[in-house]
């Protein structure tokens, strides 16, 4: 499995990850979030893929906080179903936290925050509880 920066023409396979995981709603959104890595301004995000044999297996996005520039988030993890519970996820926010971490400077970062109804699969990972919400949701991060 090889882990990567998305490529442009992708923008469309990994969205149609999330229409599979929650709605076509979602997917509409992500897709115009995804599109926003190829625009021309500071701040953008970065998303990468988990490519297999040649398919996406599943993509993950973060950014570097506009509140504080010493926290980053990592929003729309995401595997399709045939490769759900294979570790995939794993791989791709691991790699995230890698790069993060090796940020330098006025970038350095302290911690990272993400939003999820899965917070097992994220304290498996180092990330702690801050706060739950609505139904199912929590804040979750990982201090650097």
């Amino acid at each position: 499995m090889k882990i990567r920066p998305i490529r442009k023409e992708e923008v469309g396979k990994a969205s149609r990850i999330v229409g599979l995981n929650y709605s076509k709603e979602f997917e509409k959104r992500s897709k115009c979030e995804i599109r926003a890595m190829f625009k021309n301004y500071e701040g953008k995000p970065k998303y990468l893929v988990a490519e297999h044999n040649g398919k996406i297996a599943g993509f993950a996005g973060y950014i570097q906080s506009w509140v504080d520039y010493h926290i980053y988030e990592i929003f729309w993890v995401n595997v399709t179903p045939e490769y759900q519970n294979r570790g995939v996820g794993t791989k791709l926010v691991r790699k995230i936290i890698k790069i993060i971490k090796s940020k330098r400077g006025e970038d350095k970062a302290h911690f990272i925050l993400l939003t999820t109804t899965s917070p097992n699969f994220y304290k498996r990972l180092g990330f702690e509880i801050l706060l739950k919400f609505k139904k199912n949701n929590y804040l979750m991060a990982l201090e650097l």
